[in-house]
């Protein structure tokens, strides 16, 4: 036991802590956002119990019907959002097959899956940026309360974003070790995850000034993407499949905000927009940091969540984590492009 305390110090019980919190974080959530109800025998309408809850989870999570709709390669370009949904079919396999697979040892046992595998992404993600900076215990608790505070709201798409951070997290990890294989990896993983991973190849030239090799590691990665896609090619070069021009519902319409209060707009664009971007351009202003790859992937995030993201994903926001913490720790190398 007095081996055990010795080796504890205060950061890695401020870790300890932090995957608990996570993890209940993302066990309370799960709860919360899936929240369902049924009608009774007295055609009453009442919230599902805990046993049926889950139950009722283990069979979307299982389900060939829930995946169905990507996995079937089929290219269209309709106008809605979920047409690019079909470039991500690798990762949408790759998680059915894990839940179905865990279902044949127990029929709850994708429930408790799906949430250890969320936590644990946000957690290594945590651990990852910490590898990079060794981040005080400031950045530790803003970590933290960034992914509590994102997760008290309904978030749809939440899986797509959570991977894509972790794979920020270890690209911004890779980079800063220029380790060029490990980084390759996380790239071809993350733009099969969700084609704004793409963004994420800027990564390399924040650390490094090699442009040679991003070209070459951005070709390579595209072509696989490509190759891996090769039945959706007719709508990719289509750019209304990634950027429908048609409304979304939740997405902002300029001509409706009117509508609604100026107190609501303001609070809206706070949370969703200045807050997360802001403080990226609030540390390079103040810290005079000069790399033109960090400020160029502010303001492309910035555009995406204009125009390509809904503003009700607020899950969405958690892709730019891994960028804030970063902003606030680059100045100690004072790295210039």
């Amino acid at each position: 036991m007095n081996f055990i305390l010795k080796n504890i110090n205060e950061k890695n019980l401020l870790f300890l802590v932090s995957f608990f919190i996570i993890f209940y974080s993302f066990l309370n959530f799960t709860y919360k956002n899936l929240e369902t109800y049924k009608i009774n025998d007295n055609n009453l309408l009442v919230k599902l119990n805990s046993s049926e809850l889950k139950n009722k989870i283990n069979q979307k999570l299982t389900s060939d019907l829930t995946y169905a709709a990507v996995l079937s390669k089929k290219c269209e370009v309709t106008g809605n959002m979920h047409d690019r949904h079909k470039v991500r079919w690798v990762k949408e396999l790759f998680i059915k097959n894990i839940y179905q697979i865990s279902e044949k040892f127990h029929s709850k046992l994708p429930f408790y899956v799906n949430i250890l595998l969320h936590s644990s992404l946000i957690f290594l993600s945590l651990i990852f940026l910490n590898q990079a900076f060794s981040l005080k215990n400031l950045f530790i608790i803003f970590f933290l309360l960034y992914v509590c505070f994102i997760f008290q709201f309904y978030l749809g798409e939440y899986s797509y974003s959570i991977f894509e951070m972790f794979f920020a997290s270890i690209a911004i990890y890779a980079s800063k070790k220029r380790n060029i294989i490990l980084f390759f990896l996380t790239i071809l993983m993350a733009v099969l995850n969700r084609e704004s991973g793409f963004i994420i190849i800027l990564t390399w030239l924040i650390f490094n000034k090699e442009f040679k090799k991003f070209l070459i590691l951005s070709f390579i990665v595209l072509m696989i993407f490509l190759m891996v896609n090769y039945h959706s090619i007719n709508c990719i070069i289509n750019p209304k499949f990634f950027v429908p021009l048609e409304e979304q519902k939740g997405q902002i319409v300029l001509s409706q905000m009117g509508s609604v209060s100026i107190f609501s707009n303001v609070l809206v664009f706070t949370v969703y927009f200045i807050i997360p971007i802001g403080l990226i351009f609030y540390n390079i202003f103040k810290n005079k940091i000069k790399n033109n790859s960090l400020i160029a992937m502010a303001i492309i995030y910035l555009i995406v969540f204009l125009f390509a993201i809904p503003i009700y994903q607020i899950a969405a926001r958690l892709i730019i984590l891994p960028l804030i913490i970063l902003s606030f720790n680059l100045y100690n190398k004072k790295i210039e492009n």
